[in-house]
């Protein structure tokens, strides 16, 4: 019988290191785009996925129902069941992703002109719209049969991504440093895709044996199933996306594209210190399914509040990090021209502190079917951020987008979604505001007057010397975190594929 939390130690783990190889990647090819495509297409490639990206409203939730029922029959080994699921949400998903090509093909043709895209770049945005609207046609097609996350593989599926994302890289850089542009990485990147679909789904054949595509597992039953509890989802996912691409939209509709590759790498950095939080949050919610489906509850709970203690720690030390040391790094990674791009990080990254290790309520409201109030929620920030971004958009420019984005999610989870969350799974809103106020008060403790000394009277300079000052500023972090914060049981899960020797004396001695 497959035991979820011990598969969720290792999904994370691996959920971490395909972010930490995105990062990696971002963090070369980045500066390496911005240099050889210039600021301007640059803005219309984010400006691009921006637009297809709105294309995943099509999705309709199934996404998160496959993550919800997966687990859940898997977990009861009732494999009719799971065929029609996987059958049933194959045929939602040929539908959608049908529909990709003609609401990509009205954007290329009708829309684009709203943007401020310079004349002489208009054919090639258009062309470059519409190859990155079939890729996402293509992969609403296999989506169900390339699912291998919810059967608690998430570490085969990040195997195989981290591999295809470095080679599309690598191609990437081939092909520009020839002289090409932005038509080939439109090209490279739907043909990657290919290329790890086919991967995919073989992996998911060895996996899963039993699972067969064939119509007669179609029903409306399930596709009914999938539909009322997707729903939901899809509606969380319209918000989702609309909170995470409205900026860029906003910034290419008011102002330029310039502009957009400033706000851009900002906010990229930003949502990957989300991925990140969210590396833990994707394999929680098939987890917490599986759980559910055994009547687990309590162990629900106990996971949540524990992840959420150590994320409030955690989110706190990296984000005074940010703090301190983002300029350093946006001007060594990007030059010395993008202090526009430095200010805007300030802004967002002080909500992400609040927010982020609140995401795994998410988690837990997906996988236990109370997600209604979660979309609730994103309804308010949705509005909030559109509504303040075009408000103050006219008083402080590109910076009142970024403040549009900023106050809501402080507002709200710091109030709202605490309150709400709290109310569903009964807990305690003055217990959730005295853990989440220690935490943030030990982490500040913990790091904060490194990083003043540090930064203060640190004589090094460039990569190494940024390094060395990261590292000097984190250590004590990690330090109080193992000792006062990581449970002794946590402790033990950690250390466990460590060599014998190695972890005797972590635990001994630390």
């Amino acid at each position: 019988m497959i035991n979820p939390k011990k598969l969720l130690v290792k999904n994370i783990f691996s959920n971490w290191a395909a972010m930490f190889v995105t990062l990696a990647i971002s963090f070369f090819m980045s500066p390496f785009l911005v240099h050889t495509l210039g600021k301007a297409q640059y803005g219309i490639w984010a400006l691009v996925l921006s637009v297809v990206a709105y294309s995943s409203f099509l999705d309709v939730g199934m996404k998160q129902s496959l993550a919800r029922f997966i687990p859940k029959y898997y977990a009861m080994k009732d494999f009719q069941s799971l065929n029609e699921v996987m059958n049933s949400s194959s045929l939602i998903y040929r539908i959608t992703g049908t529909m990709v090509i003609p609401f990509t093909l009205l954007v290329a043709f009708v829309f684009i002109d709203s943007f401020n895209i310079p004349e002489e770049l208009l054919d090639i945005t258009r062309i470059v719209l519409i190859i990155i609207g079939l890729r996402q046609a293509i992969f609403f097609y296999f989506t169900t049969r390339t699912a291998i996350g919810p059967f608690h593989r998430y570490d085969i599926a990040n195997g195989i991504d981290i591999f295809f994302d470095i080679s599309r890289a690598l191609v990437i850089v081939l092909f520009l440093k020839m002289g090409y542009g932005l038509i080939a990485l439109a090209i490279i990147t739907i043909s990657i895709t290919l290329i790890k679909i086919v991967t995919r789904s073989t992996a998911q054949r060895k996996i899963v044996p039993e699972i067969k595509y064939k119509y007669k597992f179609i029903t409306k039953v399930k596709v009914k199933e999938l539909l009322n509890y997707g729903s939901i989802s899809f509606l969380i996912v319209v918000c989702w996306m609309v909170i995470f691409n409205s900026d860029n939209i906003i910034i290419g509709i008011f102002l330029t594209t310039t502009e957009i590759t400033y706000f851009s790498i900002a906010a990229t950095l930003v949502n990957y210190l989300r991925a990140l939080i969210s590396s833990i949050g994707i394999p929680l919610v098939p987890a917490i399914s599986h759980l559910d489906a055994t009547s687990d509850i309590k162990e629900i709970a106990s996971m949540f509040y524990k992840i959420m203690k150590y994320l409030y720690f955690l989110c706190t030390g990296i984000c005074m990090m940010i703090l301190f040391y983002g300029d350093k790094f946006i001007y060594l990674w990007m030059g010395p021209e993008f202090t526009t791009t430095v200010n805007i990080l300030y802004i967002l990254i002080v909500p992400a502190c609040i927010y982020l290790p609140q995401m795994m309520a998410n988690s837990v409201l997906l996988g236990i079917s109370r997600h209604k109030s979660l979309f609730y929620m994103l309804l308010i920030e949705m509005f909030g951020n559109i509504i303040l971004s075009l408000i103050l958009l006219h008083f402080f420019g590109i910076y009142g987008v970024a403040f549009g984005t900023a106050i809501p999610q402080l507002l709200i989870y710091i109030f709202i979604y605490p309150y709400i969350f709290n109310n569903i799974i009964k807990g305690s809103m003055k217990l959730f505001y005295k853990n989440s106020l220690y935490m943030i008060s030990v982490a500040l403790v913990s790091c904060l007057p490194f990083c003043f000394l540090i930064r203060a009277f640190s004589p090094l300079t460039g990569w190494t010397g940024l390094i060395i000052e990261a590292v000097l500023s984190i250590l004590p972090l990690l330090v109080v975190f193992w000792f006062k914060i990581f449970e002794t049981y946590d402790k033990m899960r950690f250390t466990e594929k460590l060599p014998l020797r190695l972890r005797n004396f972590l635990l001994k001695r630390f």
